[in-house]
């Protein structure tokens, strides 16, 4: 008997017998409550990843509160001594029903099927549970980037132009002709003021 030989189990068979399968089995068990999510903590800088994060959060009731996400944000804004903005908020959900698997597994279309959904804003986000197996995917997906404060050369430019604007400039115009003839009446005063002394 051969130790390395593996008997593959075709998915056709498994097609063909997901109804006995979801019938006498408690492989797609329903959760009716979901006590801890996991969570994913992305960092960009430009187009590039500087780090990541992965960790499991307590929620209760099946949501995480508007105030439990504002803090997992304050709390992961920094790395590398570095300050990062969110720019992203997403949550991955695998829910589907026991009566769907079959279907989900049948389908050949991505599009019949979607598990993302994104967030604008700081707000409660709910879970549903559904098959407990595939619960335990169910993710929050956080995206941070840091913006360095330099200024951009369309900004530097514009900052240059009013910089420009707001220089004040003195002009200063010189009759020459005019200094020529104060010259002349200088020497003329210290021609007679010399005269005089010498009487």
């Amino acid at each position: 008997m051969n130790d390395e030989q593996v008997i593959e189990i075709k998915e056709d068979d498994i097609l063909d017998n997901m109804d006995y399968i979801l019938e006498n089995s408690n492989i797609f068990q329903v959760n009716s409550n979901m006590e801890t999510i996991k969570c994913h903590i992305f960092y960009y800088e430009g187009k590039k990843m500087l780090n990541f994060k992965k960790y499991e959060i307590q929620i209760n009731d099946n949501t995480l509160t508007k105030k439990e996400l504002l803090a997992i944000v304050l709390k992961h804004n920094k790395v590398q001594h570095k300050s990062f903005d969110l720019t992203g908020i997403f949550k991955y959900e695998l829910n589907l029903l026991d009566k769907q698997i079959k279907d989900f597994c049948k389908s050949e279309k991505d599009s019949e099927y979607n598990f993302i959904t994104q967030y604008h804003n700081i707000q409660d986000i709910e879970f549903h549970p559904c098959i407990q197996l595939l619960n335990e995917n169910n993710s929050l997906l956080l995206f941070f980037s840091h913006r360095n404060k330099r200024l951009s050369p369309t900004n530097q430019e514009a900052l240059q132009q009013i910089s420009n604007k707001n220089k004040t400039q003195k002009k200063v115009k010189f009759d020459m002709e005019e200094k020529k003839q104060v010259k002349s009446d200088k020497n003329k005063t210290a021609k007679l003021n010399h005269s005089f002394d010498s009487d």
